[in-house]
């Protein structure tokens, strides 16, 4: 996975669930901010639902705090503006899905420290 598009995509296509599993133990040192930032960086709306369900599968991970701590100013730049996102993008929408999505990114802004 060469460019932060083909990691994006290999995100998604591993999805939220999987995630969790995977990262249940500890999130590796700089794996959370690098996921963060190609996932920022690689934001489509249609995949926000998506995106909100990975981001709190990754704060259940082990760790998870302490990750956190490690990430740097553009890393904790992009997780603001990810979340920021989301959020707006969610809120508008008026399914119960996207509203109930949109409350989980307030609560995650919380998490990540946002």
């Amino acid at each position: 996975m060469k460019t932060p598009a083909d990691r994006y995509s290999f995100l998604l296509h591993v999805r939220s669930w999987q995630l969790g599993k995977i990262f249940r133990y500890e999130i590796s040192f700089g794996l959370l901010g690098e996921m963060i930032s190609v996932l920022s960086s690689n934001y489509s709306e249609e995949d926000s639902i998506e995106l909100v369900a990975m981001l709190e599968a990754l704060s259940t991970a082990n760790r998870f705090n302490l990750s956190l701590q490690f990430l740097d100013t553009a890393e904790r730049s992009a997780c603001s503006e990810l979340l920021q996102q989301l959020h707006k993008t969610l809120v508008q929408k008026p399914d119960e899905t996207s509203q109930q999505s949109a409350q989980t990114a307030t609560r995650l802004m919380s998490l990540y420290n946002v």
